[in-house]
């Protein structure tokens, strides 16, 4: 299956930076309309996106602010985007948070805010849009995963339980789709990715699965857009990722998995002198992109 975007109206979430901002870019390109949400604190910069989008492509772009986690925000995201665009072709659930810390240590309302985020609202905007695709026999829902949705992540559990929890949900999505149908049900899976996501969750650079499978925006969004409309169920950009998330690990029993997990979300400062470790890091993050 090959999806034409032409014309047609992507909505996407979290879109004023990172990998949301990157995949608007690639949808833009493909000659589709972008209808870009985000939150009020960031509606300057989503203004600005939009009229960049719209000149350096031609094609329309409509900006909506509000926070998703907020009571009945995907609803209200709904009536304003409903309101004042005809139909939404495509939605992209991106908008998400993180935390990096041992999970007695998280803040309570950080906890409440990446599941609200990262599940509810995922779950929430699917239901409000997928009916209207089936409907229409057309379109798709692109959720943006991580390769944590694969196995446990310490240090970053709750994240990558939410990441599971997409990654479930979505797959089962797709297949309660009807027979034949042309709808796009999908995953992105990007690895640790430059981004203020990672930042503003407080991952060190020296965290190794970062270090392992760092990419940048580009890197994860271009190949990403392509598998979506295409058709693929599920994208992990990287084929060194795709094969350890999706290869080595289904082969490693699950105790000793478990026991493995525990040294790869260690620091390599735990083990390497700064001295020596500094230079490398320098080495290893030269010429990716700037956070987004």
């Amino acid at each position: 299956m090959n999806m034409s975007l032409k014309g047609k109206n992507v909505l996407v979430t979290g879109a004023s930076m990172g990998i949301g901002k990157g995949l608007s870019e690639c949808f833009a390109r493909q000659g589709a309309n972008l209808v870009l949400a985000d939150l009020e604190c960031r509606k300057g910069q989503l203004e600005a996106w939009a009229q960049e989008l719209g000149h350096a492509y031609g094609i329309k772009a409509w900006t909506f602010h509000g926070d998703l986690t907020g009571p009945k925000g995907p609803e209200k995201l709904y009536e304003d985007v409903t309101e004042a665009v005809a139909e939404i072709h495509v939605l992209v659930n991106n908008a998400g948070v993180c935390w990096f810390g041992t999970f007695p240590e998280m803040p309570m309302e950080r906890l409440d805010t990446m599941i609200m985020l990262n599940c509810l609202a995922y779950a929430k905007m699917s239901r409000l849009f997928l009916p209207a695709m089936i409907e229409r026999n057309q379109g798709g829902i692109l959720n943006v995963s991580s390769v944590s949705a694969f196995l446990p992540v310490p240090t970053l559990a709750l994240y990558a339980a939410t990441k599971a929890f997409t990654q479930s949900f979505t797959e089962a999505m797709r297949a309660e789709l009807p027979k034949g149908s042309r709808v796009v049900i999908s995953t992105l899976n990007p690895p640790f990715t430059r981004t203020r996501l990672i930042h503003d969750a407080g991952v060190p650079q020296d965290y190794i699965p970062m270090v392992m499978s760092f990419m940048g925006v580009k890197e994860v969004v271009t190949p990403g857009a392509n598998a979506f409309v295409k058709g693929k169920g599920r994208f992990i950009p990287g084929l060194h990722n795709r094969i350890f998330y999706l290869g080595i690990i289904r082969l490693i029993p699950h105790r000793i998995l478990i026991a493995l997990s525990r040294i790869l979300t260690l620091r390599l400062s735990s083990f390497i002198p700064a001295t020596i470790l500094g230079p490398v890091m320098k080495m290893r993050f030269r010429g990716k992109m700037g956070l987004q």
